[in-house]
């Protein structure tokens, strides 16, 4: 039996018309047209998935408070990775 983690994972699909990224059981597409489809890029490039959870954030209306404490546990998730 193996164990499943509980946790939603972000998945991050490239293409040419945009940037479709995935969350638990959301998605949400990021056309080339948008503002912060070339922040994605450039956090794509730099391995950088905190921006993808604060626009994950942002489009299920959470305000900007809830958004910071999102990327401050991710970084603090990111942290005890590389700890390990």
């Amino acid at each position: 039996m193996t164990k499943q983690d509980p946790r939603p994972r972000l998945t991050v699909f490239r293409s040419e018309s945009g940037i479709t990224i995935s969350f638990g059981d959301k998605t949400y597409f990021i056309d080339v047209s948008e503002p912060f489809h070339n922040i994605a890029l450039k956090a794509l490039e730099g391995d950088d998935y905190i921006p993808f959870y604060v626009e994950v954030a942002r489009r299920e209306g959470m305000g900007e408070e809830f958004a910071a404490s999102i990327a401050q546990q991710i970084e603090k998730v990111l942290a005890e990775d590389f700890e390990e």
